[in-house]
């Protein structure tokens, strides 16, 4: 009889995907830059044994993916954004045009699927797990564009908290 082969939980499975699938970096590297045996790294990898809360921490520094955090915030009102970079002392107006240019490309990009969808008489699951990312990247350009305000209002009112802060939706900022 031989053995199936395993790929563990939900997480390993999904770094095995980043890392051995998609290439992103090798494990060895992984491994070294953890400060991790390539052996107990790798363990982990294909699920033999469990990431530690600090291993994952570190992880997710050397492998900025967004799909290992939105993984471990799944189920909850968080989602992922990345950590807005320092800024510097004079912001640039061509930052706020960019993070607002990819909320409008996302927005038009889940309207386009739900067009799609009403054209066609039903959602089929591919547009509905595009339409599924187009949202969830614009919930992030939305957070984005919220976190980076400070840097982008006069000096008076960057001090004071925006009007709609308290909407209901909840960030985790990485980085």
């Amino acid at each position: 009889m031989t053995k199936a082969l395993r790929h563990g939980d939900g997480f390993s499975s999904l770094v095995r995907q980043v890392l051995v699938i998609e290439k992103r970096r090798s494990l060895r590297d992984v491994a070294e830059a953890l400060g991790m045996d390539y052996a107990n790294f790798h363990a982990r990898v294909i699920g033999r044994t469990r990431f530690k809360p600090e291993e994952i921490s570190a992880l997710i520094r050397e492998v900025p993916d967004s799909r290992l955090c939105d993984y471990l915030l799944r189920d909850t009102p968080f989602m992922a954004v990345q950590r807005p970079a320092p800024t510097t002392p004079t912001p640039s107006s061509g930052c706020a045009f960019h993070m607002a240019l990819r909320l409008a490309t996302e927005s038009l990009a889940a309207l386009e699927q739900i067009g799609d969808s009403l054209a066609e008489g039903h959602q089929e699951s591919g547009h509905y797990d595009e339409l599924a990312m187009h949202i969830q990247e614009a919930e992030r350009a939305v957070c984005d564009l919220r976190g980076r305000m400070s840097s982008l209002a006069p000096r008076k009112a960057a001090s004071r908290e925006p009007r709609n802060a308290g909407t209901p939706l909840a960030t985790v900022m990485l980085g």
